[in-house]
């Protein structure tokens, strides 16, 4: 989990200024338990997977987010 983050931005996906904090995963998975992240895109290679995407939180409007997860074996994703 030390090699895995998420970046949380101010506002959605959209040209103009942003701002946002890097959380690791664990701290992200604690500071927002109640989120949902649709993953709008994502990519793997080798030992990496990066999903961006958008953060929905109940009574809050939607933000942009990336996780970037670094893997030594093999991702499943359950949906």
């Amino acid at each position: 989990m030390e090699e895995c983050h998420t970046l949380v931005f101010d506002k959605g996906i959209e040209n103009g200024e942003f701002s946002g904090v890097r959380y690791d995963l664990q701290e992200y998975l604690e500071k927002y338990p109640d989120a949902k992240f649709e993953i709008i895109t994502d990519t793997y290679n080798m030992t990496t997977t990066v999903m961006e995407g958008y953060i929905y939180r109940y009574g809050q409007e939607a933000v942009a987010g990336i996780i970037s997860l670094w893997t030594l074996g093999e991702v499943i994703a359950d949906f």
